[in-house]
């Protein structure tokens, strides 16, 4: 299409409703050169990107219990029972630091929690982290979220939890643990989960608070088990405490600034569900106060459960066997508390079950995401990957989950592959988390009259930005390796994880400049409906313009 048969909008004025319900004026303004540009409201005379919440076609469905599940099953997946052996490995099993990254990982979580509850309230709208990042960098134009939609769409596989899933099933039904089997059965649950999303979205969250209230059982039973074993005397536990005071500082392996770094990597990805139910948000029954309530009540249970989790393992396992016993500690401690039968049979396929149901909650949130991503028009075959189809689901992009998950768990060879995907996991999503701190401090001085309903601590979102600094920086501070024992000789997550970030960055400049220039078009965005009154994004062609407009 030539620049000149292109129809231009013209100037509209549309009545909204601000944050405090006052009515304000949206304008659909002109650019310099009369084209369309953003929508903007102008909110006691100051200009501003908000977005109005938006609802999808299958409406708002998820209201405060349904919230809490999804924030505590996405919490409480895997690694708290399978990460603790190489967290600990990686402080030097010091238990000072042991504790110390744990800390560090959850004072992370909450102040990022609250960042990302400013931010969810200003832009009440699915998509998380890449919602945010758009409406906070405006320039260079569409990199954030373009650069940020792509790694999420890169990223869009969950293997840490089904791989756990797998060893905890085999394990538990005293099945030799082979790595063919782990796979097999890891596979199984995952096509399980997406099978039930795609085709009926109210019966996947009906399973999918069924198996959260498990895990809210589970729960109970991991906290009695730690004030069990950290408080009662060895008399009545019949456990010999491995944890002696007088060793708390001691490191008894090697310790640096960069295995540091990955544990505290590793322990905030047990933590990680926090940042993940804003990819849900127009399904949320009035998000702001549920958001409000759920998200630090949920975190809250998860912090102190965490914390007596990891005292019954310090005291119930000797350092050697905490080190060695990769991704079964979980299990080895049931074991030693309840005996054969009860803890490694029972409780052990409990923790599967947790594991299985953070499966449901992680390719639920991940085909959200990349739905929003698609929506946007960014990659191809956008049209078709954003819809519903065909069950009212977003059974596109959950294929295109299952597809990536079951690539990645195929070629991967042997070794220690999970904690070394959740360091490279970890890695770019960290400096995602860092921007959208920093974000926080943009939004204020850029429209100062705005006042969150949910307002973040500047301190809080300070030590967001410091601590992700120096997760990103010091995987380099150190000669030795970051990455999990047996794995030296790979390539650093933190490498890869900047290679796939530098990957992102140049689709945008590709897609966006150099061929709009190389070859003399403008990328013009028009809103498209879908069948079932979903909006989605295109990106039209105009020649004579070498340029985009949004």
């Amino acid at each position: 299409m030539s620049k000149h048969e292109y129809k231009k909008l013209a100037n509209t004025h549309i009545a909204i409703t601000s944050l405090d319900n006052s009515s304000s004026t949206l304008l659909l303004n002109s650019g310099s050169d009369g084209e369309y540009t953003s929508p903007s409201a102008q909110i006691n005379g100051q200009v501003s990107y908000l977005q109005d919440l938006e609802d999808l076609p299958q409406g708002r469905h998820l209201g405060l219990f349904s919230t809490i599940v999804l924030f505590v099953s996405r919490i409480l997946g895997s690694g708290i029972f399978s990460l603790a052996s190489g967290i600990y490995e990686d402080c030097g099993r010091s238990i000072f630091l042991f504790f110390s990254a744990w800390v560090i990982a959850a004072v992370l979580a909450f102040s990022g929690l609250y960042v990302y509850l400013e931010l969810g309230s200003i832009v009440p709208r699915s998509g998380g982290a890449k919602v945010f990042l758009e409406f906070i960098y405006e320039k260079p134009k569409l990199l954030a979220t373009v650069a940020f939609s792509v790694y999420s769409v890169m990223f869009g596989f969950t293997l840490s939890n089904i791989l756990v899933f797998g060893e905890y099933v085999l394990h538990a039904l005293e099945v030799e643990v082979t790595d063919f089997r782990t796979r097999l059965v890891a596979l199984s649950i995952l096509y399980l989960a997406a099978g039930i999303h795609g085709v009926s979205i109210h019966h996947g969250v009906r399973v999918q608070n069924f198996l959260g209230s498990l895990k809210i059982g589970l729960i109970v039973v991991i906290f009695v088990t730690g004030i069990y074993v950290v408080f009662f005397p060895s008399s009545i536990t019949g456990i010999e405490s491995h944890l002696h005071w007088d060793d708390v500082f001691t490191t008894k392996s090697s310790a640096t600034t960069s295995t540091f770094a990955s544990a505290i990597i590793k322990a905030s990805f047990a933590f990680g569900g926090w940042n993940s139910v804003h990819t849900v948000t127009n399904e949320i029954k009035d998000p702001v106060r549920t958001l409000k309530i759920a998200g630090p009540a949920s975190l809250g249970i998860m912090a102190v459960t965490y914390l007596l989790t990891n005292l019954a393992y310090l005291v119930a396992i000797s350092g050697d066997e905490l080190a060695n016993s990769g991704t079964l500690v979980g299990s080895l401690l049931f074991e030693k508390v309840f005996g054969l039968r009860m803890g490694k049979q029972f409780l052990t396929l409990s923790i599967a079950v947790c594991a299985g149901g953070n499966v449901f909650v992680v390719i639920y949130t991940i085909s959200r995401v990349s739905q929003e991503v698609f929506r946007e028009g960014y990659l191809p075959f956008s049209r078709f990957m954003s819809s519903n189809w065909p069950f009212g689901a977003p059974m596109p992009t959950l294929l295109l989950s299952v597809s990536i998950s079951t690539l990645v768990i195929i070629v991967a060879p042997h070794g220690d592959i999970y904690n070394y995907i959740v360091a490279l996991e970890g890695y770019p999503n960290q400096a995602a988390i860092a921007l959208t701190a920093f974000g926080i401090f943009v939004i204020r001085r850029r429209y100062p009259e705005i006042k969150a309903p949910i307002r973040s601590s500047l301190f809080g979102a300070s030590l967001v930005i410091l601590i992700s600094l120096y997760l990103l920086i010091f995987p380099f501070a150190s000669s030795t390796s970051p990455n999990p024992k047996g794995l030296e000789n790979w390539p650093s997550y933190a490498v890869v994880g900047i290679l796939c970030i530098l990957f992102c960055i140049a689709f945008w400049y590709f897609k966006f400049r150099f061929f709009p220039w190389l070859f003399n078009y403008e990328l013009i965005r028009e809103d498209e409906g879908l069948e079932d009154g979903l909006i989605v994004k295109k990106w039209v062609k105009v020649y004579g313009g070498g340029s985009f407009n949004s």
